[in-house]
């Protein structure tokens, strides 16, 4: 599950999916309560938003959804005041644990393998909201903290679902992009920059109907998700001397 959200497959799904996930586990969970109560509400705690595209692809000219994030963070207690905390270039590992806000359960902590392993600072090169929120989020922690990272798509608009017959200039447009090696084809979940430049996602291929379903809303429009984030370990980045 923590591979498919991080790389936003998951998201690409549509609004169906979303219940689809609901149906996998029927788990509720507080991530606010998990994460020590994190909130920018709270004086002494630190509050960060800011937005970033989600499936962009610059290649293919597809500008990407713009998501907003939220990172919200309590300082340390003072008995950790001088621990160590991860600066840029550090080498750090991460748990997370994923709700809707609802409260409905997609991924605990222990549901992951293994720790997530990242750069601090290199977030940028990833091309993914969440990943930024994720190195918000650890800057200044210490290990043990916890921290709450919001994604929303703003409300979901039924008005950018649209269905669209197969001989339309615009889906011969796509049928023609997507005929490339490595791109797939013409196929629910891909994302697609639409003519007038904004991005949009295949929820439906109708072959025998012969129609195609654009959805330009963002993947996460009416249903924002709430990552609770934990820091295990901080290591110092291996030179590349030491790499064999």
């Amino acid at each position: 599950m923590s591979a498919a959200i991080l790389h936003s497959s998951a998201a690409a799904a549509s609004r169906p999916t979303v219940s689809s996930r609901r149906r996998r586990s029927a788990r509720r969970i507080n991530i606010a309560a998990t994460a020590g109560e994190v909130g920018g509400d709270s004086a002494d705690g630190v509050s960060e938003t800011f937005s970033a595209p989600m499936l962009q692809n610059v290649r293919q000219k597809v500008k990407g959804f713009e998501t907003t994030m939220a990172v919200s963070k309590l300082p340390a207690g003072e008995e950790l005041q001088d621990a160590r905390r991860p600066v840029a270039g550090d080498l750090v590992s991460i748990v997370f644990s994923a709700q809707t806000e609802e409260g409905e359960l997609l991924q605990a902590m222990d549901d992951m393998e293994e720790p997530l392993t990242f750069e601090v600072g290199a977030a940028d090169s990833m091309g993914n909201p969440l990943f930024l929120a994720f190195d918000k989020a650890v800057q200044g922690m210490v290990v043990g903290d916890q921290a709450l990272v919001s994604a929303s798509g703003g409300k979901y608009d039924p008005s950018l679902l649209f269905k669209v017959p197969m001989n339309h200039p615009e889906v011969q447009r796509l049928v023609e992009e997507l005929d490339q090696p490595g791109k797939g084809g013409l196929h629910p979940g891909a994302t697609v920059a639409l003519s007038n430049g904004n991005a949009a996602v295949i929820r439906d291929v109708d072959e025998e109907g012969e129609v195609v379903i654009l959805d330009a809303n963002h993947p996460f429009a009416g249903a924002d998700l709430q990552f609770a984030v934990k820091l295990m370990k901080i290591e110092d980045k291996p030179d590349d001397d030491d790499e064999p």
